[in-house]
């Protein structure tokens, strides 16, 4: 039997995300002049220089990017390299959350019948809408775990829903919380070892975000071995 679509895509993903990290690793020699010579602490200086305008067009940009089907893990990199994981954490939950709830609300109030028109009719938001009855808020927070997800389409069939608005922004804020780490985990650990930074900690940053993203992208699989009847939303 052929292998679902968003299967071969998670693990197409993942292999070349691993790729891309050992190649970084291989040629980290090469690498770090050209960061060096981008000159980060200066652009960071600038950034914090701004005081909080830097943060919030940081926050506007993710918004942006997950209401216009933009990828907000560009973004993310870039908090990530400029704020570090644990500032850049508030900033990403900020965007994201700003990103999810004018979707929402956009088709709950404004443009229901439009959005109705062009997802109602799809099997993501029939299984969306099944699965949505019967679990509620876990089904919002599990779909917003998984790290390869229609992330950007979800937003707005949530809002063709009965679900409420504010439970609806605190469990898709929650469960975007482990794989916004990990990117930012990630993305600043590798920026350390890009210009020459090898440490302990850097390498546990390293390994605890490639974990993470490890797990959340076969926790689907493995629901489904502890319950065959299991389908999830993002089974095309």
């Amino acid at each position: 039997m052929k292998r679902p679509f968003y299967h071969r895509k998670r693990n197409w993903t993942a292999l070349a995300l691993v790729i891309a990290a050992g190649l970084a690793y291989c040629f980290r020699g090469n690498l770090a002049p050209l960061f060096q010579h981008m000159g980060w602490e200066e652009i960071r200086a600038t950034v914090h220089a701004s005081g909080h305008w830097a943060p919030l067009l940081c926050i506007l940009l993710y918004a942006a990017a997950a209401i216009f089907f933009l990828p907000t893990t560009l973004v993310g990199i870039l908090v990530a390299l400029l704020f570090g994981p644990w500032w850049g954490l508030p900033i990403c939950l900020a965007g994201l959350a700003l990103g999810m709830a004018c979707p929402f609300l956009l088709t709950r109030y404004l443009f229901h019948d439009w959005v109705q028109r062009r997802i109602g009719g799809t099997r993501l938001y029939a299984k969306l809408t099944t699965h949505l009855h019967r679990e509620g808020w876990k089904l919002v927070m599990f779909t917003r775990l998984l790290p390869i997800n229609p992330f950007a389409p979800l937003n707005y069939a949530y809002g063709l829903t009965a679900i409420p608005f504010w439970t609806y922004l605190l469990a898709s804020t929650l469960g975007v919380i482990p794989n916004t780490l990990a990117l930012l985990w990630t993305s600043h650990a590798a920026g350390q070892l890009a210009t020459g930074q090898l440490d302990a900690r850097i390498l546990l940053l390293l390994f605890a975000g490639a974990a993470i993203f490890a797990l959340l992208a076969w926790l689907p699989r493995l629901l489904r071995r502890n319950d065959p009847n299991n389908a999830t939303v993002t089974d095309r």
